[in-house]
């Protein structure tokens, strides 16, 4: 047996027996060394698991969750919501309308995918259930627009990829803005059409006063991916220390401006952050491990050479980088699938002269769409559960949302140049 099909088939058994994926990545790296007959080399994996994770950047990860999960408990969320409906009500589905935009606001603020999926379901279902929309339709809206959160920076996929790859955090992160706006465009499209199509719901006049009443409110949260986005771009400080800064600016809004922060609370939410964080950085470690393994016998190389001997065009190979990434991200989450493939991939779309900043951003358009694709479905799960509906019954009704997030996808491809636009104009 080859030594592709056999780390293949280690990671393949590894993951089918329950181990989670940070444990199958390191073992099937460890696995290789005995199969080889190398066990001198075992000391290697302790020094490759530290200098993977020994990276300035990668503090960016805990950062950015924590500030996320503070904004959570701010209660920013309703506020941002607040302003979508004083936005959008005035149109055919405007609830649903205002879900997707309140996840546009809110992905800008937390970073994270999952965490606008349970922030603004938990503020919409109530609201969306008394306005006579069908449980099911408000649980694939907001489970649709949940994953806006990871491409619209800041986004800690972004920053997973980034670090995994070695392409400029600050880029990606500009980059995300393109095809979080498509997406988000794309599914109030189609909102709009199936509510006026089947009478769903109310129209909320609209009032310039209530606009600027709620825009007041909630420019504590609007201000959060200016100075964010703006200190990076301006010098002001990195990435990194974005993160930093975020942090301590969702602290004074949470303690001092909403006063919903207790210094009570403050370590249950280091405690949920520091969780989430270290899953992460656990499997990072780890795929370092697997990266030297792949590197040692030459893997990423050879799949180079036989992705451009066997496609002749870019756009082929973009096809099928496609396909893997939404068959991967139904199985596994963003940035579990960011760095099993990536170290792979990149370097074959490098050989195609494919930029790799679209190529991160179109990534991570990818894996959004697998947020709401079972079995993994994170998004997909969370709204079913906040709205109150079986699981089966949100899975057989979110296809039209699959469907219109593919052309979504199809047209951030189409537009490449758009996606580095902005991180060539700002960087």
């Amino acid at each position: 047996m080859s030594i592709g099909a056999f780390l293949v088939l280690c990671l393949v058994v590894f993951l089918l027996v329950g181990l989670p994926i940070a444990f199958s990545l390191g073992l099937t790296a460890v696995s290789y060394f005995f199969y080889t007959d190398n066990l001198r080399y075992l000391i290697v994996l302790a020094q490759r698991t530290f200098n993977g994770i020994n990276s300035f950047e990668l503090i960016a990860i805990p950062l950015f969750i924590l500030a996320g999960d503070l904004m959570y408990e701010g209660k920013i969320s309703q506020a941002l919501v607040n302003l979508a409906k004083s936005l959008a009500g005035s149109m055919r589905g405007s609830m649903a309308i205002i879900a997707t935009l309140a996840c546009m606001f809110f992905g800008a603020v937390s970073g994270s995918g999952p965490a606008t999926t349970s922030a603004i379901s938990s503020v919409m279902a109530k609201g969306m259930k008394e306005d006579g929309y069908p449980p099911v339709f408000s649980a694939c809206s907001v489970a649709a627009a949940g994953p806006l959160g990871s491409l619209i920076p800041p986004s800690i996929t972004m920053v997973v990829y980034g670090v995994t790859t070695n392409t400029s955090v600050g880029e990606l992160l500009l980059a995300g803005v393109w095809p979080g706006v498509i997406f988000g465009l794309c599914l109030m499209v189609y909102e709009f059409y199936i509510c006026k199509k089947y009478n769903y719901g109310t129209v909320i006049p609209f009032s310039l006063e209530a606009l600027a009443k709620n825009l007041v409110v909630s420019i504590p949260a609007l201000v959060t991916p200016v100075i964010i986005l703006g200190g990076i771009y301006s010098g002001v400080f990195t990435p990194t220390e974005a993160g930093g800064a975020a942090v301590f600016y969702a602290l004074l809004v949470g303690m001092l401006w909403n006063k919903s922060i207790k210094v009570r609370d403050l370590p249950r939410i280091l405690l949920t952050s520091g969780v989430a964080a270290a899953t992460i950085i656990i499997i990072i470690g780890n795929v370092s491990c697997l990266s030297f393994v792949l590197t040692r016998e030459q893997i990423p190389e050879r799949l180079a050479a036989m992705a451009v001997q066997n496609l002749s065009a870019p756009w082929q190979f973009l096809l099928v980088v496609n396909i893997i990434y939404i068959f991967a991200g139904m199985i596994e989450n963003g940035s579990s699938a960011i760095v099993m493939l990536a170290p792979i991939l990149h370097p074959i779309a490098l050989k195609f002269g494919i930029d790799p900043v679209f190529f991160g951003a179109m990534t991570v358009a990818n894996l959004a769409i697998g947020m709401i694709t079972p079995p993994m479905a994170a998004s997909l799960y969370i709204a079913g559960r906040i709205f109150e509906v079986e699981i089966p019954d949100v899975i057989k009704n979110i296809m039209p949302f699959f469907y219109v997030m593919l052309v979504g996808l199809f047209i951030v491809c189409a537009t490449a140049p758009m996606v580095t636009w902005l991180p060539s104009v700002l960087m």
